[in-house]
């Protein structure tokens, strides 16, 4: 069952690394907004550096008195997950602490940390607001997910924020999800502001339903799902493009699920592959002894 962080007792059996979870998020709502100590803030996202998530954002930042470095691609990144430029990058300055780099979201990551903040790393990377969701399998290959998971192999902490979109709005814009990005960019402020998340190992992954007000907020674990279909269709002469499933089947504690129901999901992830749910010693026995077979035997 996934767990309403509005509540006070944590069930017991619930992992040490949830119980943390579940007390820094819960510190978010229950905790009076104190002076909190300036932090140093890697921002950067999937969308561009101009994105009106990433700009929300900054501005919640600034305001709440952090000192926000945003580090971002010059363009729409989607999909890129933690993929880099292997032939390098480019960048510029704009002014007032913002670089916009010709290359993908963990390029704008390893370049603020390893070279721009290089004498003065951030204390926390914030990718986000993206414009829509990221949960279940696409988590794997977004853009906004892949720059959190990038800054946390570099040794920093991260978090990775999107909010939610509703297909039927592609003609007017995506209104409701304008409309969320400074609510939930709020949030995030408060949430960053919390001593225990820059001690947690691994990756927050936030969602953002598209509708106000918020119902609360739930841990959720990733829905075995994906929104994007292996449907392909010619969308101009020699572009092909999939598109994107409907509604898809998930049990009711997956961060997909609950989303639709108006509330926030919070998954920890870890950055990476070597994680808890790897297969146990002796599994792959069968492997080990066909490839160590004699291939003339």
């Amino acid at each position: 069952m996934p767990y309403f962080l509005g509540l006070f007792a944590v069930p017991d059996g619930v992992c040490k690394m949830n119980r943390v979870l579940i007390f820094v998020v819960l510190q978010v709502f229950l905790t009076p907004l104190a002076a909190a100590e300036s932090l140093k803030i890697l921002l950067t996202n999937d969308d561009g550096y101009l994105s009106p998530g990433i700009q929300a954002m900054k501005a919640a930042l600034i305001e709440a008195g952090h000192t926000v470095y945003l580090v971002a691609p010059s363009s729409n990144q989607s999909g890129s997950a933690t993929s880099i430029s292997s032939t390098g990058v480019r960048f510029s300055s704009l002014g007032k602490q913002v670089w916009r780099v010709e290359g993908r979201p963990a390029d704008a990551v390893r370049l603020g940390i390893g070279h721009l903040l290089r004498e003065a790393p951030p204390d926390l990377v914030i990718s986000g607001i993206n414009f829509g969701q990221n949960m279940g399998l696409d988590v794997m290959v977004s853009g906004t997910v892949g720059a959190a998971v990038t800054a946390s192999q570099l040794g920093v902490p991260a978090i990775a924020l999107s909010a939610e979109i509703d297909f039927a709005e592609a003609a007017s814009g995506f209104a409701s999800t304008l409309a969320v990005f400074p609510f939930a960019a709020t949030y995030a402020t408060r949430l960053i502001e919390q001593p225990e998340l820059l001690a947690m190992p691994g990756v927050l992954v936030i969602n953002f339903p598209k509708t106000l007000p918020f119902k609360g907020i739930k841990q959720a674990r990733l829905a075995p799902s994906s929104l994007i279909n292996n449907v392909y269709e010619e969308a101009e002469p020699g572009l092909w493009r999939s598109g994107y499933a409907g509604d898809t089947q998930d049990s009711e504690d997956t961060d997909r699920k609950i989303l639709s129901t108006g509330y926030i999901t919070v998954t920890h992830i870890w950055p990476s592959y070597a994680g808890t749910n790897a297969l146990a010693p002796g599994s792959l026995d069968w492997l080990i002894r066909v490839s160590a077979a004699d291939p003339d035997s």
